[in-house]
């Protein structure tokens, strides 16, 4: 019998040795909870023996517990990187399908997928409340895998323009580039057949950009009988010159330098029918050089995501531009009743099972729950100084069990060998 209670100790101190590497192996693994070996007492009742009599029979491993205390913080700077400070768990779809286990977790280190949603290092998808655009919570019972939208916006392109120019009377007499008035027929590539031109900047359906100019060609310059000065607009766009229509009004400035014609919309059309309408109305004359003065057109290009915030209360914002903000989601978090009944399952992850009770769920700052800090990460609680301290008293119950078999062994030897 002392031989089979020596054993059990050796068992019991080889599953700490085993606990204990298993803590300092994962002390650098993050949202990772520390585990301990809790030994207990083996007796056999016996109904005709006195307690005062009674003999352990060894020792067995109870259970191996787990600290959840919390881990130091560590701040990373990664907008996707998220630690709770407080109670409570990340939830995390395990797969990409729908009913597929809830995983829970205080491993904050996220990132985005190739799709926009935010996972983790093991494809886990992080779970939120839905929300409205300006941050109100739309559901705290259900929740999604959170998404990150890449950009907003529905693409138009640009059919109007406003375009104010100011035109040099100084440079070459308002004659720019131009070659001699009448000019020569138009040519982009030409300098000589035009006075100024400038970039405009517009956008195709999809939102892209498109190479587009507008070109001023002096059709009239001022003369002693006629102080006035006027130029004919020419558009080209994507490489193709639209000619100006039929009838159209010319830039025309009196001898103040006051505006007096094409001060309304014009329309150009190019060669699969399509009108795009400029407007000249705000341009003036000067003395210093060509300027444009004011440029806006009516397309629509979607902005692209610039960055990502969370509030102390979990709500996610994705930023677009310098002004323009969405809210995609508020961070669940998760407790149960009963911690030590949680199913491990690797990844510093944790499945609820039956024993742990029922799931509690809550968002952060909630009653019973943490703040989400956004740009840190919860550390191993793993205290490897004591880690190290435990593996040397494993070691030593091991060698003093080890010892007990040896001695049981030598009695052995003692009772078999009376006889010789």
């Amino acid at each position: 019998m002392s031989f089979y209670t020596a054993l059990s100790g050796l068992n019991a101190a080889q599953q700490d040795i085993s606990v204990t590497s298993n803590n300092i192996a994962n002390v650098s693994t993050f949202g990772f909870h520390q585990s301990r070996a809790e030994f207990s007492d083996i007796y056999f009742n016996n109904s005709q023996l006195a307690p005062s009599r009674q003999i352990g029979a060894g020792v067995d491993i109870s259970r191996m517990a787990l600290d959840f205390t919390q881990g130091t913080t560590l701040a990373t700077g990664n907008g996707f990187d998220f630690a709770i400070l407080g109670p409570g768990f990340f939830m995390t779809e395990i797969g990409p399908d729908e009913g597929t286990d809830m995983g829970f977790t205080r491993a904050g280190a996220f990132g985005m997928n190739g799709e926009g949603f935010v996972v983790n290092a093991s494809g886990h998808y992080l779970n939120v409340f839905p929300t409205s655009p300006d941050g109100l919570v739309l559901s705290t019972s259900q929740t999604e895998k959170l998404r990150i939208p890449q950009s907003v916006g529905v693409p138009e392109a640009t059919t109007t323009v406003d375009l104010g120019v100011q035109i040099s009377l100084t440079d070459n007499g308002g004659l720019g580039s131009q070659a001699a008035v009448p000019p020569a027929a138009f040519d982009p590539m030409d300098p000589a057949t035009f006075s100024f031109s400038t970039e405009i900047p517009m956008l195709d359906d999809l939102g892209n950009a498109i190479p587009a100019q507008a070109f001023f060609v002096l059709e009239q310059a001022p003369s002693a009988l006629t102080p006035g000065i006027s130029y004919s607009l020419q558009f080209v766009r994507d490489g193709e010159v639209l000619a100006p229509p039929a009838g159209a009004e010319e830039l025309t400035f009196d001898g103040n330098g006051m505006q007096t014609g094409a001060a309304g919309p014009q329309a150009f059309t190019d060669a699969a029918g399509t009108s795009y309408s400029f407007d000249l109305s705000g341009s003036q004359t000067s003395r210093d050089s060509f300027a444009v003065l004011s440029i806006s057109n009516d397309g629509e290009s979607p902005i692209n995501l610039s960055s990502v915030d969370v509030t102390d209360d979990g709500t996610v914002f994705a930023n677009f531009g310098a002004d323009r903000s969405i809210a995609v989601g508020q961070i669940a978090l998760a407790t149960f009743p009963n911690l030590q009944a949680l199913n491990r399952i690797g990844d510093a992850t944790y499945l609820a099972s039956r024993d742990a009770g029922e799931m509690r769920l809550g968002a952060p700052l909630d009653t019973g729950f943490g703040a989400v800090q956004a740009g840190a990460v919860e550390q191993s609680n793993v205290d490897l100084t004591q880690e190290l301290v435990q593996l040397i008293i494993a070691q030593r119950n091991y060698q003093a069990s080890a010892k007990a078999i040896e001695t049981n062994g030598t009695i052995t030897d003692t009772i078999i060998n009376i006889r010789t």
